[in-house]
């Protein structure tokens, strides 16, 4: 089931826009989990309801906004292997869930779906 990787071969042009992609991400979720710390440092300023709400979401955002950076960066550091071809379309398809990355999601999974791609990665077409 799995292809000899030939490591010298030039990398799908898929690929280089999967990179910057999931660069982009990285870069919006580390300013979500930014953003969430912000939150809880300006908390205090607030009085009553709205201090909960800061906490509240600041905590929803960080939580959330640093395990998705790290979700995004690793692509940049994980081997080519048939492994992380899976890894990398769960990257798209959870960019999928927001409206915003839609129109750049469907062509990045129309292309990384092709033999090439898969074959680059060491996965039979």
């Amino acid at each position: 089931m799995v292809t000899e990787i030939n490591k010298g071969s030039k990398s799908p042009a898929v690929v280089v826009w999967f990179k910057v992609y999931t660069g982009l991400m990285a870069l919006l979720y580390f300013c979500c989990f930014i953003g969430g710390l912000g939150m809880f440092y300006f908390a205090g300023d607030a009085s009553g309801e709205a201090r909960v709400d800061l906490y509240i979401q600041g905590a929803i955002f960080s939580v959330i906004g640093l395990p998705f950076a790290i979700a995004c960066t690793l692509p940049f550091v994980l081997p080519r292997k048939p492994w992380v071809w899976v890894y990398d379309i769960v990257i798209i398809v959870i960019g999928m869930t927001s409206c915003c990355c839609i129109p750049a999601c469907v062509p990045l999974l129309i292309f990384w779906l092709k033999p090439e791609t898969k074959i680059w990665f060491g996965r039979n077409s």
